[in-house]
């Protein structure tokens, strides 16, 4: 399991190691300045597959956006983190709270986890992130075979990370220096072109300090802003290792049945003017949702303990 949620009593909680880049699940913890109150179209919308990009359509519209949201595959990328999520909050309910059983907290943990409290704290930041980018090369190249198979390779990693023994087989092989030189060099180039490693370390950082000022309300846990940031900057470069090594297994699992010119494709288009706005919306959209999340389940373990105190 991905361990990086620092808390008062140094415990480790998986967290989706996402570094949203421009395929949905292609890295780890997001991060950057999250922009408020847009709308997005919900994801249940009509798909639009099988469509071409209007040659005209060179600003960002419901449609298209709602077309950006299915060809990455958005909805499957919730559920995933949905699953990881709630796997989270059974650590930490084992770990911390003696009574995990109780309805308030499993009602809680249902109300952050509900798939369309999920999709509304991701969709209206991601959708004000990418306001004014030309739609149409991100479509061309997400609705296309090599876009498409890139989204099932993604997905399908992220969901086998889910088992702890995968993910560590995929981290030695990083370790063993296991993987060929070339595809090694690729993968660094995709991470670098992406800004991964920045991207997750601060996402890290952001969600950390949002779990730990809602986790002080707990009297137990009382802490002042300045211990908390301590605790979150102590811990910050542990993460950029760990986030190193993750990064660097996750894509070389993802991306091991595609060939390097087809790599090198998707490295291309992730230098572009759309390329690098989208991942920047998808951090953004996603580093909305998860700061959210942490900050309710901070209270909700606050509450908690407080009141089994009483």
């Amino acid at each position: 399991m991905r361990r990086i949620l620092l808390l008062a009593l140094a415990t480790a909680v998986t967290a989706p190691a996402l570094g949203y880049v421009v395929g949905p699940l292609a890295a780890q913890v997001l991060g950057g300045e999250v922009p408020e109150g847009a709308e997005a179209p919900s994801p249940d919308a009509q798909s639009a597959e099988g469509q071409t990009p209007d040659s005209s359509m060179d600003t960002l519209g419901p449609d298209s956006l709602n077309r950006i949201w299915l060809a990455l595959d958005l909805p499957g990328a919730l559920d995933i983190m949905r699953e990881e999520g709630e796997a989270m909050t059974d650590q930490i309910a084992d770990d911390y709270l003696p009574n995990s059983s109780a309805s308030s907290w499993v009602n809680s943990v249902a109300r952050i986890y509900d798939p369309q409290t999920m999709a509304r704290g991701m969709q209206g930041a991601f959708g004000e992130d990418l306001a004014g980018v030309d739609p149409q090369p991100v479509l061309a190249f997400f609705e296309s075979d090599l876009g498409q198979r890139i989204i099932r390779l993604e997905m399908s990693a992220r969901r086998a990370f889910l088992d702890e023994d995968t993910e560590e087989a995929a981290r030695e092989r990083v370790r063993s220096d296991a993987v060929p030189s070339q595809r090694a060099e690729l993968i660094e180039q995709f991470i670098t072109a992406n800004d991964l490693v920045e991207y997750n370390t601060a996402g890290a950082m952001n969600t950390n300090l949002a779990f730990l000022t809602a986790l002080s309300q707990a009297e137990i846990f009382e802490m002042s802003e300045q211990d908390i940031l301590a605790q979150v900057y102590d811990g910050s470069e542990e993460n950029r290792r760990d986030t190193e090594e993750w990064l660097r297994a996750y894509l070389t699992m993802a991306y091991q049945p595609l060939s390097d010119e087809e790599l090198g494709v998707y490295i291309d288009f992730s230098r572009t003017e759309e390329g690098q706005r989208l991942n920047r919306a998808l951090f953004a959209g996603f580093g909305e949702m998860y700061t959210e999340q942490y900050r309710a389940i901070g209270l909700a373990v606050a509450r908690q303990l407080t009141a089994q105190e009483l």
